[in-house]
């Protein structure tokens, strides 16, 4: 069974190039946005509220908001507001970074 946080890292980064390369078919994008929305979900409503006073817990929020984001990116963009269409670019790079500190710290350990 694989650990939660290595989930979360691929989730991550399947957001992310899920989100670069937009061209990508409606039928293969959407399914794989919304295994991006659960798992941003499962990050920011499970366990962040858990261990929000926790340095992993206040990780698993951003990294969750973020995720929650860039699956709107790629399931619906046009129902975000412009100023989120704006910040894409800001978003995914910070996504970047969660899925990096993510990645990075599993590879560690």
């Amino acid at each position: 069974m694989l650990p939660m946080g290595t989930i979360m890292a691929c989730s991550m980064f399947l957001g992310l190039i899920l989100a670069v390369f937009e061209n990508l078919p409606a039928p293969i994008r959407k399914p794989l946005g919304v295994v991006v929305l659960a798992a941003g979900l499962w990050n920011v409503c499970w366990y962040a509220v858990q261990h929000l006073t926790e340095f992993w817990g206040q990780a698993a929020l951003i990294s969750g908001v973020l995720m929650i984001i860039t699956a709107f990116y790629i399931i619906n963009p046009s129902r975000l507001p412009g100023v989120l269409l704006k910040l894409k670019p800001l978003v995914l790079l910070l996504l970047l970074g969660c899925g990096l500190l993510y990645g990075i710290t599993i590879y560690r350990l």
